[in-house]
């Protein structure tokens, strides 16, 4: 089974497809640094990835607010959504990943509220 998907860098548009019915076992997802930028939310069925320790984001043009439901991905380890078009408040259920969680990137958006302090942990 796929456990690493990459297609970082490249000139990927459009909007990110639904992933969770095809990669249940993918434990690394690195769309990140697309030239043209993929656009529209953060699909809610990324949650369902509960093999997934990396996802990465990062460099597009994606809007919306963070799905709550990422909390919820019990060995995600690196979570990078960092310039991007997010806005919103950053959803407390992030503080569910403080036992797994080592990186966690979300500059250059236009977020709001607080990272709670057992994320740090």
């Amino acid at each position: 089974a796929l456990r690493q998907f990459d297609m970082s860098s490249n000139a990927l548009s459009g909007e990110l497809p639904e992933f969770a019915e095809s990669f249940l076992s993918l434990q690394e997802l690195d769309i990140s640094n697309q030239t043209n930028g993929l656009t529209g939310a953060i699909p809610e069925d990324l949650s369902k990835l509960q093999s997934l320790k990396t996802l990465n984001l990062a460099d597009n043009k994606l809007a919306g607010s963070i799905p709550p439901a990422i909390g919820n991905m019990a060995v995600l380890q690196v979570l990078d959504l960092s310039n991007n078009l997010l806005e919103s408040t950053i959803p407390a259920e992030l503080g569910l990943l403080a036992g797994t969680l080592k990186r966690l990137g979300l500059a250059n958006n236009n977020l709001s509220g607080w990272i709670l302090p057992q994320i740090g942990q």
